[in-house]
């Protein structure tokens, strides 16, 4: 199947709550909504959010995702582990028929490591994310301060499912 590109305009500034929603990226049966990437604290570690709704009958795995930031991106999640909270790395993610994987601060995320090139505020990431049954699905992400993106992913508005 072939790839889908998605563009979003990212205004450049002080963060403030003019930030809109990114548009529900559809292809075939899954729809991606609310992707964003923090501004990274660290020079070469950031991460990614994003939310992965299966419409369809079958379940479907998100096995990889790629990103113009360079290095690596991994599959993670936060977890409390005698009292502390600890981030894993854990594998490929499956949606069930009708079930929704959510991508947020806090719980599970994709991991950027050894980035090459630092993303900044007003920027936006190519971001590929690879599923076992879809494919390939391009998107382009924008980057907000951290607390833009825990912002709009606290609310989720109109994409919550």
């Amino acid at each position: 199947m072939g790839a889908v590109l998605v563009a979003f305009a990212v205004s450049c500034g002080a963060p403030d709550d003019s930030h809109e929603r990114t548009p529900v990226t559809s292809v075939g049966n899954l729809q991606i909504t609310d992707a964003y990437a923090p501004a990274p604290a660290a020079p070469d570690v950031g991460s990614l959010y994003f939310t992965v709704i299966n419409q369809g009958s079958e379940p479907e795995t998100l096995v990889a995702v790629e990103t113009s930031a360079g290095g690596t991106a991994s599959l993670h999640e936060m977890t409390r582990v005698d009292g502390v909270m600890r981030m894993l790395a854990t594998g490929p993610f499956s949606i069930a028929p009708s079930d929704t994987l959510r991508m947020a601060p806090g719980g599970y995320h994709v991991m950027l490591e050894q980035i090459s090139v630092r993303p900044e505020v007003g920027d936006t990431l190519d971001v590929v994310l690879s599923f076992a049954r879809t494919g390939r699905i391009e998107l382009r992400v924008p980057v907000l301060t951290y607390t833009d993106v825990a912002r709009l992913l606290e609310d989720p508005g109109d994409h919550e499912h």
